[in-house]
This record gives structure tokens, sequence and C-alpha cells, in this order.
């Protein structure tokens, strides 16, 4: 039979466990039309993806993919993909079908935190291939759970604001204990510029990035300080040179302007 598109085959790749992951940071991405011979997860992990692909009845679908999303595509099916930014950061999981059989979900996806923190769990190197195979299970059926959950709301929920997701990458960063990225990093992440963050959040929060930033920042550290830290270990591990810096901070942000955005959030 013959292709209209190229196959790139993944066979060789999924033989052994029936799945094989692909970690991505080319600048200036792009691989044009292509099917494969399973089925694709495919992720941003920073900056955006213009994604193509045919669907059932071989109409064109396209949709721009931001972290918090996925595509989830069966074997055969032609797309194509290219970042539109120079730096992104993009996975791919290829699926042998029978792992799929008691999936209903596919298409465009919106993650929820399980599923993100299983995926970022996927990226990092340090993973021990012998948890690879659970870690992958548990992540179908994660995204067959929460797409059985959508079905029985009714449509999938639309993807948060773009203020909501930076604030949510904030306070994710310093759950996990990481610095704060700087403005335009976290922006490129999320795949917009700084002046569309800047605009998104004005018209959500009526605050700028770096105001917003700041109240984040006070938050974390009045909830750690309340539980007992002392208050140079908390300015240092949230970046700051001395607890004198962190204490002018606290002053200067009215803890009434944390709680108005915890309560939009």
């Amino acid at each position: 039979m013959s292709r209209s598109v190229p196959l790139s085959s993944k066979q060789d790749l999924i033989a052994q466990t029936g799945f094989a992951l692909a970690a991505s940071r080319q600048p200036r991405y792009a691989f044009h039309w292509h099917e494969h011979d399973c089925a694709m997860l495919l992720w941003p992990r920073a900056g955006a993806l213009d994604s193509a692909w045919r669907d059932e009845a071989g109409a064109r679908r396209r949709c721009r993919l931001v972290r918090g999303q996925a595509l989830l595509l069966p074997s055969h099916v032609e797309h194509s993909t290219r970042a539109e930014s120079i730096s992104q950061q993009h996975g791919e999981l290829y699926l042998a079908p029978e792992l799929l059989r008691a999936c209903r979900a596919g298409g465009v996806l919106q993650l929820d935190g399980a599923a993100q923190a299983m995926l970022d769990a996927l990226w990092k190197p340090a993973l021990s291939a012998a948890a690879l195979p659970m870690l992958v299970a548990a992540l179908i059926t994660q995204l067959d759970a929460t797409h059985r959950i959508h079905g029985q709301v009714g449509a999938p929920q639309a993807p948060l604001p773009l203020a909501r997701q930076w604030l949510d990458l904030l306070r994710e960063r310093l759950e996990e204990g990481q610095p704060l990225p700087a403005i335009a990093d976290s922006a490129s992440v999320l795949g917009a510029t700084t002046r569309t963050l800047q605009r998104a959040c004005m018209e959500t929060y009526g605050q700028s990035p770096i105001s917003l930033r700041r109240m984040v920042l006070a938050q974390a550290a009045r909830q750690r300080l309340a539980m007992g830290e002392p208050a140079a270990r908390v300015s240092a591990e949230l970046g700051f040179s001395s607890s004198g810096h962190l204490g002018r901070l606290l002053r200067a942000v009215d803890p009434s302007s944390e709680t108005g955005i915890a309560t939009q959030a």
C-alpha cells in the first residue's frame, strides 16, 4: 500500500518493553508530515508546539500545545510538529497499541497535576529503568481516568488562563525547592512572550508579573516562617542574599494582596 507521508518506524524501539521515550531540546524543532507504526503521546515542557494531524475522517486538525497539554494519537496517523520559538523542550512517548487498549483518552488532552508530574518524572535522567514500566502504566491509567471524569461532567475543561498557568508554575517551582525563573524564561516555558504575559497578568489580576512574582515569594516565605523555620534558611532557599532583603519584601507586600491572588486562583 502506498503512503502519502513517510513512515517513521518505532517498532525496534518499543519491541522489548512496549514503549520508548524521546526527549527533544532541538532549537527551531520541526518534523513535517509523517506517521508512526505505534501510538504517540506528545507533550511540551517549555515553549509551544504547533501540532497538526488528520482525524479519523481524514480532516486536518491543528492545535497549539503548551505545558499542561498533550496530544495522544493512535498508530498510522499523519501528523506534523513545529516549535513556535527558537528554544523548546518536548517529550514523545511511543506506545504499543495494546498498552492503550483500555484507555479511551485521545486527541488533545488537558493534563491534571498527577499526569503532569508523571510526565515530568519520565523526563528525569535519574529515573530508574526498572521503574519506567510501572510509571508508564500509571500514566495511561491516569489519562483514562481523567478522560472518564470529563466525559461524565461534559465537555473537557478549557485550558487555564495564561496568568493562572504562570502563577501555578511559580508555585510549583517553590514547592520543589527550586529558585524562581526570570519572568522572560517562565513566559517562554508557557509558550508566551513577556509582553503577552504582562497583558495577561494585568487583565486577570490587575497586577504586573513583577508584582505578582513578589506576592508569590512573600506568600511562600510567610507560610514557612509561620511553621517556625528560621528566617535565614527561608531567605537563602528562596534566593535572597540575606534575611534583611526578605524582611524588606515582607514589609513591602501587603498580606491581603496575597490573599487576593489566592482567591482569584
